[in-house]
């Protein structure tokens, strides 16, 4: 595995060193609710954050009751918060409240809203459990550049709402509901996503678009009003919804919406889209290269007149994060999918009598430790001691700056890219010596995370270690490290 910039220190220095840049823990605040955290609830751990920095929240697994807001409608927040769970199923924040009938906006009743810019959330649920009682919102992104991975929104009416003039991205989410389940203003970008219906009814209905794409600079001809995109998408349904569902109606005038490569279930209807007192008439509402649940390509002959599908070249060139968003606000960049990259997971994991030894991951600012599903630890170190009971396998993931969490490295496996490193260095082990391709700085380390040999650059070493497995560590002159398991016999 290839780490750049920072160099790899030796195992022994590197067990009472921090590498996290706010604070000796990465996480500023972690939320449990049986006590084992800093806080019993997520709207305190907000709140215990300061203003004009990035602040990393983890939350345990749990049933969190309670309504969130960061900021307030009245007061926008400066507080940049990540918001990072231990699962996406496991980690719930959830309330009940509506407003059919009883005068209340969706200001009172939202489950969560968020009323500052930049805010990241990865690996939970935000629920609206009230049901078919009328609008009853989970979710409501008040502020720019809001980035949602691998959550879960749930609801029946009005699930998510968005702020006109905004711009919000999910990747890898479940949104659920069934009338108007994701509405109201701002560009949001849609990626990998599922779109669940748990009754008939709508999936969007856009307000007003902030954002266009003239006809000049479109392929087919027309404006191109930027609303709500959905971009690889899975439509899906409850088994009893069939045949009941539109894509989406329009709120107001000058809504867009756009369906690319999206997989539509049959509760969508052959018609596809539904009018609104006659908003469609001034409506862009489009789709490209539409399929079905196998992914086989729809008919899409029966659609309403007044929808269009899209050329190749604007689905492919024009509708992307990248250009819609630079098209909203080219002052203030925002680039949510590369956001949404995981860092890289520990290059190796090593267990020895409960003792376990990881590689560094360049950029990290600490790491989760499992065993099994059951998080035991959080640490900034490379080593970690279980003292709990019971049996396990354990993982590792890595944590970085934005509290990102890597996929999990597995007790005693290895990463593939260190795979394609043998090829690049040749390394080769005769009896006690070791050799490779080129120059570079050796080490190497008991699967505990010993170092017992050391050279400087060159081409091969002679080492005294007993027979058994190693990890060797190559630097070359870049300050580029690999990594490779080799056996000593």
């Amino acid at each position: 595995m290839k780490y750049t910039c920072i160099t790899f220190l030796l195992f022994i220095i590197s067990l009472g060193m921090s590498v996290n840049v706010y604070s000796q823990e990465p996480f500023r605040c972690i939320v449990a609710t049986d006590g084992t955290g800093t806080h019993t609830s997520i709207q305190a751990a907000i709140d215990a954050c300061p203003d004009n920095e990035r602040s990393l929240i983890f939350v345990k697994n749990g049933l969190y009751e309670e309504r969130v807001s960061i900021g307030s409608k009245d007061v926008e927040s400066s507080k940049m918060i990540s918001l990072i769970g231990e699962s996406a199923e496991g980690v719930v924040i959830s309330s009940n409240g509506h407003r059919a009938d009883n005068g209340l906006t969706f200001y009172d009743i939202v489950t969560f809203q968020v009323y500052a810019k930049d805010f990241y959330a990865e690996n939970l649920t935000i629920q609206n459990t009230a049901g078919n009682v009328g609008q009853a919102e989970a979710l409501f992104t008040g502020n720019d550049k809001q980035t949602f991975k691998n959550c879960r929104i749930l609801g029946f009416q009005d699930t998510f709402r968005s702020k006109k003039g905004t711009r919000s991205y999910f990747k890898d989410c479940w949104i659920e509901g069934a009338v108007d389940f994701i509405y109201a203003g701002g560009i949001i970008f849609f990626d990998d996503c599922s779109i669940h219906h748990v009754r008939g009814g709508y999936v969007a209905a856009p307000e007003d678009c902030f954002a266009s794409i003239p006809k000049s600079k479109t392929a087919c001809g027309k404006v191109l009003k930027l609303g709500f995109i959905f971009r690889n998408c899975d439509l899906t349904a409850n088994d009893d919804v069939k045949d009941q569902c539109y894509l989406g109606r329009p709120w107001s005038e000058n809504s867009g919406i756009f369906y690319l490569n999206c997989k539509l279930g049959s509760h969508i209807t052959a018609k596809g889209w539904q009018e609104w007192g006659g908003n469609e008439t001034t409506a862009c509402f489009a789709e490209y290269n539409s399929m079905d649940a196998e992914g086989n390509l729809l008919d899409v002959s029966q659609r309403a007149s007044w929808s269009f599908q899209l050329p190749k070249e604007d689905a492919e060139n024009l509708l992307t994060p990248e250009y819609v968003y630079d098209r909203a606000k080219a002052n203030d960049p925002y680039d949510p999918v590369s956001l949404c990259v995981a860092p890289q997971e520990p290059g190796f994991l090593t267990v020895s009598n409960k003792a376990l030894t990881w590689g560094t991951v360049n950029g990290a600012v600490g790491y989760i430790v499992l065993k099994g599903d059951k998080l035991i630890a959080i640490t900034t170190k490379t080593t970690y001691t279980d003292e709990t009971d019971g049996e396990g396998k354990y993982s590792v993931k890595t944590i970085d700056e934005m509290g990102r969490l890597s996929t999990a490295r597995l007790e005693g496996t290895v990463s593939s890219m260190e795979d394609m490193a043998v090829s690049q260095w040749n390394v080769k082990v005769d009896g006690k010596n070791i050799s490779w391709n080129g120059n570079a700085k050796a080490e190497l380390f008991t699967l505990n995370g010993v170092c017992i040999a050391f050279s400087s650059f060159q081409d091969s070493f002679v080492v005294e270690a007993n027979n058994g497995i190693y990890i060797l560590k190559l630097t070359d002159e870049q300050n580029d490290s690999y990594f490779q398991k080799i056996v000593i016999q």
